[in-house]
């Protein structure tokens, strides 16, 4: 952009994606960690201006260091309908510990519940859940990539095939036998590595693509393969 883009110049654009939109349910349990807060709490306004019942639990380490806590502590407790309000409870670990997930075990059905954090929150969101339920989950950053176990990946128009280690990224791998490759941000964000799978389970691990987006493709900088073998259109 900086080498060819001039004054005059026409760009298409269009709108940011949402990997994290608030779904339509009767009720919803926000669980943010730190700065966390910023996507959640206005899920938390919309919950409450669409009269669903709604509950959030506000995690950090220190009061001091919480955004956004007094505009979430007043949510909860403004109520809609009539209700009584303290449906937002924070937690700062330097005084109150850590937080008491317990809860997460015995909600109504078609709760939704949603969560944004340091990942040790996320995990642990995902723990206290019964195994049938699955959180919804805005990452600080994406999944690692050296994180599996060895698989092979064939490119299918190079007529290559390379080994990926357990400890390697697909991209890393790829750029060994493709070295003009085109990537860029490496965390799963951008999109400049994604690239059409012919073949093999993906373990998507972006946060970028759609469902649709991942039926047919993958960011190689930060996915990886579930299966033995992957085959690209590469």
């Amino acid at each position: 952009m900086h080498e060819r883009l001039s004054v005059g110049t026409e760009i298409e654009i269009r709108g940011p994606r949402n990997r994290f939109p608030l779904a339509p349910a009767p009720a919803y349990v926000f669980v943010a960690g730190g700065i966390g807060i910023t996507p959640v709490l206005p899920m938390a306004r919309a919950a409450e201006a669409a009269g669903a019942e709604w509950r959030l639990l506000y995690c950090g380490r220190s009061r001091a260091t919480m955004p956004y806590a007094e505009e979430a502590e007043k949510l909860g407790q403004s109520g809609h309908s009539g209700q009584s309000g303290g449906r937002t409870t924070v937690v700062a670990e330097d005084s109150d510990g850590r937080p008491d997930l317990s809860f997460l075990g015995d909600l109504p059905a078609g709760t939704e519940v949603y969560c944004c954090g340091p990942e040790g929150l996320m995990d642990a969101v995902g723990a206290a859940l019964p195994a049938d339920r699955t959180p919804r989950l805005e990452r600080f950053s994406a999944a690692r990539a050296e994180d599996g176990t060895a698989f092979e990946v064939e490119l299918r128009r190079t007529g290559r095939t390379v080994e990926v280690a357990a400890g390697q990224s697909v991209l890393s791998a790829v750029r060994e036998a493709v070295p003009g490759l085109l990537y860029s941000c490496q965390q799963g964000f951008c999109g400049t590595c994604r690239q059409r799978v012919l073949e093999g389970e993906v373990d998507h691990r972006d946060e970028l693509l759609t469902d649709e987006e991942r039926a047919g493709s993958m960011l190689i900088c930060v996915s990886r393969c579930t299966s033995e073998r992957l085959v690209l259109d590469l």
